[in-house]
């Protein structure tokens, strides 16, 4: 027996196909979506007038082609889909996002370690963006990167050690504020955030995001979706012991905080947050500051370890680096490839290693708004 086709799901695919096409490409003419997509000019044309009739899409400009000029199609950015809180150890900050996958950072606030406080910061952000931004009832959502294990579906913080939070029901905490709450671990929307706009980790079958951070983080996706675990645990490299005799563990090496400390024990660090003191400390290194060099290449031999450790155990096809440092790869890739050639087996060593394509914002921001991206396409119809 042959499944009949329902015209209706066919609509609602191809609808899905052409809105996510424009949010990943940017604007584009109904012949280049008809290109793109296969579909029949005449079903482009109505499901773009629909699109515009929903206020998802608008027009963007004109797009010169050999005969005439035609008309460019984009997402609407006349709402807000996600206001995203972006929480790091010692730094929250807050953004919002937009249907076209941009976003713009509106806030940033030191963490407070007991929750309670924290919570009213947020009310008190949540209520100034209200007064210069539109929201979407049906659409928009308020999401929380956190730096620990969480339980996405009961929007639920199981645990996140280095703020000392725990078993904290983020739906219930926020639900005054009159939008569905989302949460995730900050490498896995690092990930996520890569997989919507990177060719590469799209094309790969196993990908892995080694965030970098106060901790350390890790995020795995198999042929196209975020391993999360029986328990959410999934990728969580951080806990991984790198040193059997002292029990320490992966973070206790990689962890950006831990490696300031020890270099400020030798060298004052110019800058306020971590970025800036490790923008500081790349330019000792290069300028051969003994004391420094001899701490960071230490540190660079423990990231060639882990990636030996993250290639073996997984064979991915693409490792990205990133987080609150979104340059490792660029400024210190080849002495870490060098490191990792000595350790490993060169056939198993091919993997493409890069950087994050978000250079100037954490990758786990941009993972916020894709997330409600994400969730939005769903129920497109």
């Amino acid at each position: 027996m042959h499944k009949k086709l329902n015209p209706r799901s066919m609509k609602q695919e191809n609808k899905r196909m052409i809105l996510r096409y424009l949010i990943e490409s940017g604007p584009h003419s109904r012949v280049e979506i008809a290109k793109k997509t296969g579909l029949a000019q005449s079903a482009i044309w109505r499901i773009v007038e629909e699109l515009i009739n929903e206020g998802l899409i608008e027009e963007k400009g004109m797009a010169t082609g050999r005969r005439r000029r035609a008309v460019t199609y984009g997402p609407t950015r006349s709402f807000v889909t996600a206001i995203i809180y972006n929480v790091e150890v010692l730094e929250t900050l807050v953004a919002v996002g937009f249907l076209d996958g941009t976003w713009r950072i509106v806030e940033r606030f030191p963490t407070p370690r007991v929750f309670e406080e924290f919570k009213e910061k947020v009310k008190e952000s949540y209520e100034n963006i209200l007064r210069t931004h539109t929201l979407n009832e049906s659409i928009s959502k308020l999401v929380f990167s956190l730096p620990g294990i969480v339980n996405t579906e009961k929007r639920l913080l199981i645990h996140a050690p280095n703020l000392g939070w725990r078993d904290v029901d983020f739906q219930k905490e926020f639900e005054g504020l009159g939008f569905d709450v989302m949460v995730e671990n900050d490498s896995n929307l690092s990930l996520l955030a890569e997989e919507f706009f990177s060719q590469d980790v799209k094309s790969s079958s196993v990908s892995f995001f080694l965030y970098f951070g106060e901790g350390i983080g890790g995020a795995i996706s198999v042929n196209g979706s975020i391993v999360r675990g029986k328990n959410f645990a999934a990728g969580e490299i951080g806990h991984v012991v790198l040193d059997i005799s002292s029990n320490r563990e992966v973070e206790d090496f990689l962890s950006i905080s831990k490696l300031i400390a020890e270099v400020e024990k030798k060298v004052n660090l110019q800058g306020e947050f971590l970025e800036e003191k490790f923008r500081y400390l790349k330019r000792l290194w290069f300028s051969g500051e003994e004391r420094v060099r001899k701490i960071m290449d230490n540190y660079l031999r423990c990231v060639a370890v882990v990636l030996k450790n993250v290639i073996y155990f997984l064979n991915p096809g693409v490792i990205v680096l990133g987080g609150i440092v979104n340059d490792l790869w660029e400024t210190f890739g080849s002495f870490i490839k060098k490191e990792l050639e000595k350790i490993t087996d060169r056939e198993i060593a091919d993997v493409l290693i890069r950087d994050t394509i978000f250079k100037e914002v954490a990758p786990s921001l941009v993972g916020g708004n894709v997330l409600v991206i994400e969730e939005f396409l769903k129920s497109v119809g």
